[in-house]
């Protein structure tokens, strides 16, 4: 089941390691679907670290990114899939 980030205790921003912020669109149990600034490229591995709303708690987590599109061209966004290697209790709840 999906549910996006304002059902969840995490914050809609994460980092997509090295560095890109990512805004996530929802969250399910074996993956994360994101939009980006810059393109994600399926089949490499990613890890994307999530905080929490209230506290300055973190999870990183490792997966692939199973798919990437471009959604809108002005300013250039990408919305990508991002598979966990291992489901994230701590994520999900």
């Amino acid at each position: 089941m999906r549910h996006g980030p304002e059902h969840g205790p995490w914050k809609a921003e994460a980092v997509l390691r090295p560095g890109v912020l990512v805004t996530v669109i929802d969250v399910a149990p074996h993956g994360v679907r994101v939009a980006s600034p810059a393109r994600l490229r399926p089949g490499r591995r990613a890890e994307i670290q999530f905080t929490a709303h209230d506290t300055d708690e973190r999870c990183l987590v490792a997966g692939q990114v199973g798919r990437c599109r471009v959604t809108h061209l002005a300013p250039l966004c990408f919305e990508g899939v991002i598979e966990f290697e291992a489901v994230p209790q701590r994520l999900i709840g």
